[in-house]
């Protein structure tokens, strides 16, 4: 599980790609977001970007992290 402070970072890079990326534009895509915005406030690699995005910021996932009974 992530740290509270990971998950705040991570939080902060969707809201940033979501305003700014647009589906269907070529020229919009989520690796220019990457390189023209949140890797200018938020120095990362490619990879780590395309990790945080793939975090459950809101907890809606939490039943399927949770171990069977």
């Amino acid at each position: 599980m992530a740290t509270r402070n990971t998950m705040e970072k991570a939080r902060k890079i969707q809201e940033l790609t979501a305003q700014h990326y647009e589906p269907g534009r070529q020229d919009r895509c989520k690796l220019w977001v990457y390189r023209n915005i949140v890797n200018k406030i938020y120095p990362m690699s490619d990879r780590t970007f395309f990790r945080y995005l793939a975090i459950d910021v809101k907890g809606e996932n939490e039943n399927r992290l949770k171990k069977p009974e």
